[in-house]
């Protein structure tokens, strides 16, 4: 009887029982091989990124130590003094100007504004047609 199943075995399956199982346990370790290289690619993308993040948050600090040096410098605090406080250093003299009005501002250039009353459709359409 255990040869009558065996034999039907081997018409459905065209191999032994040792080597069905043996091509199973190959099938199998591959399938695991590869899930265990996509989880180390993925890791490997992340690690990427956070060592981009780390990089940019290097140059961040180092730019912040920068601005916080060039704060603390004399020249800085100078150029603030003036701009917000208006003082001045010793030898020079401060000129007060009157704010213009735009009533006093005169334009720069000579070309005056001419308002078109035209649509600009019109104007293309002209423009195309004219012979």
């Amino acid at each position: 009887m255990l040869k009558k199943i065996k034999e039907g075995i081997e018409r459905i399956i065209p191999m032994s029982l040792t080597s069905l199982f043996l091509f199973a346990v190959v099938v199998y370790m591959m399938i695991i091989v590869g899930k265990t290289v996509l989880a180390n690619y993925a890791a490997n993308g992340e690690t990427d990124k956070e060592e981009a993040k780390l990089a940019q948050m290097e140059a961040d600090i180092a730019y912040m130590e920068d601005q916080n040096n060039y704060y603390q410098t004399q020249s800085y605090k100078e150029k603030e003094a003036r701009a917000k406080l208006g003082y001045k250093a010793t030898g020079e003299s401060v000129l007060s100007l009157p704010i213009d009005t735009p009533e006093e501002k005169i334009s720069d250039s000579g070309v005056v504004e001419q308002k078109i009353t035209v649509p600009n459709y019109r104007l293309w359409w002209e423009y195309f047609t004219k012979k």
